[in-house]
């Protein structure tokens, strides 16, 4: 389905996915959120969004928020809601419906709302890291160079991981890169 940026009243974005190759549209701050997520997501290999219509009856359809493939090959479906409590028995029961479908093709199902999601002040931080981790291609061996010399220490702030970088002769962005995938992370946000 086509996602209209820009739409009066709507939140729309294009998140720049280093995993998809592209601009990835979106239509929430929490599709951003799980986008966000799932491009941290180790065992995610690539997603899109709003990439299949599933038939539901001759009238009725869906358009799932987010089709997803794992490294091992399979794929799973996942639709955000902001609170999955709060889903009328209509809503519960076509959903229901969708998971049947799909799992009688090997394809996961799967309701997510915002308690499985980072906060507003965590998404911030996330997408700041991953803006600036992500501002060029670093080789295997910086990031196994960088992972060396930042696990061996624990870090309060950011500028401590930077600095330890810079005496290593690094980019300090390889620091927001590890940060953003969780291979390090600061004493003072746990």
């Amino acid at each position: 389905r086509k996602i209209h940026q820009g739409c009066y009243g709507r939140r729309t974005s294009l998140f720049p996915s280093t995993k998809c190759g592209g601009a990835i549209p979106l239509e929430s701050r929490l599709e951003l959120a799980h986008a966000i997520c799932l491009e941290r997501d180790p065992t995610v290999k690539n997603f899109r969004s709003q990439a299949i219509k599933i038939p539901l009856s001759q009238i009725y359809h869906c358009y799932p928020d987010f089709l997803i493939q794992t490294i091992d090959n399979q794929y799973e479906i996942h639709e955000i809601k902001p609170n999955i409590k709060s889903l009328s028995e209509q809503e519960l029961d076509r959903f229901d419906k969708v998971s049947m479908l799909l799992s009688h093709i090997g394809v996961t199902f799967k309701l997510v709302d915002q308690s499985c999601l980072p906060s507003q002040k965590q998404l911030q931080q996330l997408i700041y890291w991953y803006q600036r981790g992500h501002a060029r291609n670093w080789s295997p061996f910086e990031i196994n160079l960088a992972t060396q010399i930042l696990t061996k220490k624990t870090f309060k702030s950011i500028e401590q991981i930077f600095v330890e970088l810079q005496n290593e002769d690094l980019d300090i962005r390889i620091g927001d890169y590890l940060l953003f995938h969780g291979v390090i992370s600061l004493s003072s946000l746990e």
